[in-house]
This record gives C-alpha cells, structure tokens and sequence, in this order.
C-alpha cells in the first residue's frame, strides 16, 4: 500500500512544488512562505528575486490549518536552517478542530514518511481518517479506472520554477464589503492560539526569525462560515497582540491596502484572493520590507542560482506583467 500511494495521489502543482521545494531541490531559502490560498497566491517568489535578489519559497496550499503549516515547517527546517518563516495567520479563525480532508491532503499527502509526518497525521486529522493519510492508496483507490503513464513519471521538477506560487488571472469586478477599522478584540480559537505558541516557540528553540502576515480579503463571506470565527478583524486585533506581547512582527496588508495600492476590484481574483497583478503589489511590499528590515543577501550574481533568471521569465509575472 505505501508503494502504490505515491501512484494514486492526484498529481496537482501542490504536489510537485511541495515535493521539490522540501526535499528534492538543492537551493538553500533565505525565506520561506508558509499557510493558505491567500498565501498561495499572494506572495511570489520570482519578484523578491528579481528585484532584491531574496531566496524564497513558497510552501502554502490550499485551505491549509495553522497546526498543518506547523508540522510543513518542521520538514523545512530539516534542509534550510535559519530562514526568514513567514506566516499567513488567515486560517487562525478556523474555529472547527479539523479542516476538510481534500485540503489538508494537499499538504500532508506530500510529506515524505517520518516521525513529523505521523505527528501531523495524528495531530491534525480525525482518528477515522488516520489509516487513510498513512496509506493514502485506501482514499484514492478509485482512481484505479483512470490511472495514466503521468502517475508513474510525475516530474515534481516541472513546476519548481514557479517557486510554489500560482494567483488567478480574473479581476474581481467589485469593492471590499468588508472595509471598515475596527479597535473590537474577539478570542484567537483555542486550537490556533496553540499552534501560534508552538510557532514562537519553534522559533526560539531553531533560532529563526518568525513574521506574521494577512493577505488582502473581503472578510463578509469569512464571517458567514460555519466552523469560522464570526469577526476576522477583530480576530486580527487580538492577533496583532499576541504577535507584539511575543515580539513577532505582523505585517496586516488587508489593513495596508491603500498603502500597497491595492485596487479591491482590479487586484482581487474574487473576494478572497489575490489576483497576479495584486499579488505583484504586495510581493513588491514585501519584499521592500524584508530589505529594510533583515540583512538579506542579494544572490542575483551567485552562480549556484545562475538558473533563477530562467525560472523568473517562465514565471506568471513575467509573462502577463512584465515589468
């Protein structure tokens, strides 16, 4: 079962940058980007290269649980000692103890088997489910009628160029309902405020530096879920707390749109994520805050990275923006 797994695993881009970006690649990151959708598709690496130099990662997928960007990082930190770790805290409102199978399955279904892996699996998914993540061969079985040649040669180095970031190409079309300050606090949820704890608390015991950040939203819809908390801004308030009581910064770019120049309806795929031209805005102020911030070296001129020039112009930004 453990050997057929790798076969019947969906051979998505969370697949193969998760893969090579963890344990196949040779490149060492100055940063790595960890957490969700919004993470997903807000920061790109090829524009910290392009334009500061800055080795980056990102390592977000969809709908992906604080406590399982927790156990990601773990595998991380075994091949890239002392990063930057940057995290979108979006999915710190999830309010349900366990996210939905399919996302967390982008994720954790890609780890290499290790002690962390069987942490997370045990950690972060329903006990009636456990047998399916050890041998995910049993929740994919009935892939059996349209297996391909493709499962069986799957390059993970295909996508590396990417660097793990891919943003939709529609224009949202319609203004931030949601827009509006806010000084209210709510409780962080019981499991994510754990999880937080153990991210400074990796911190600390690894020595890298830990950034938090929240990628531009509307938070009407957010509010609506079940299994979510009811007030994202005020969740972000206390968040903002507990990251200055710890000394993390958080950077809160939902609050810096005006800042970053983000135009809601222009720069938003819908009202939750980023599109490429947005995605461009905040990777640009990100990346002049990192400058500012941390002594980052400027790589462009290392030979060891002679093929990130390549990779920037296969990237999305060069090809539909073009700067």
């Amino acid at each position: 079962m453990a050997a057929l797994s790798p076969v019947f695993i969906y051979k998505t881009e969370h697949r193969g940058k998760l893969i090579e970006g963890l344990y196949e690649s040779d490149d060492t990151y100055d940063v790595v980007f960890m957490g969700s959708s919004h993470m997903n598709g807000g920061m790109d690496p090829n524009v910290l290269w392009k334009q500061h130099g800055i080795t980056s990662f990102n390592y977000a997928t969809g709908g992906q649980p604080t406590a399982v960007s927790y156990y990601l990082l773990k595998d991380v930190l075994k091949k890239h000692k002392n990063p930057i770790v940057v995290l979108d805290v979006y999915y710190a409102g999830m309010t349900s103890k366990y996210g939905s199978t399919g996302f967390i399955s982008n994720a954790v279904d890609n780890m290499r088997f290790s002690k962390n892996k069987a942490d997370a699996i045990l950690s972060c998914t329903p006990p009636e489910e456990w047998i399916n993540y050890f041998f995910p061969v049993l929740k994919y079985h009935f892939r059996w009628q349209v297996i391909e040649k493709k499962d069986f040669t799957f390059n993970p180095a295909s996508v590396y160029y990417t660097k793990g970031f891919s943003a939709g190409t529609e224009k949202y079309g319609k203004s931030d309902k949601s827009a509006s300050s806010t000084s209210d606090r709510i409780d962080i949820p019981s499991e994510s405020l754990q999880y937080l704890k153990k991210f400074v608390e990796l911190s600390k015991k690894e020595g890298f530096k830990l950034v938090f950040v929240n990628m531009p939203c509307d938070y009407t819809e957010s509010n609506k879920e079940d299994g979510w908390v009811n007030d994202c801004a005020a969740m972000m308030n206390s968040i903002a707390d507990f990251a200055d009581e710890n000394g993390v910064p958080f950077v809160d770019m939902c609050s810096k749109m005006d800042e970053i120049g983000i135009n809601f309806a222009d720069d938003m795929n819908n009202s939750g994520h980023l599109n490429i031209w947005g995605a461009y805005k905040t990777s640009t102020y990100f990346g002049n805050y990192l400058k500012k911030n941390y002594t980052l070296k400027d790589r462009r001129s290392d030979s060891a990275y002679s093929g990130w020039d390549d990779d920037y112009k296969l990237s999305q930004v060069a090809n539909i923006i073009n700067p």
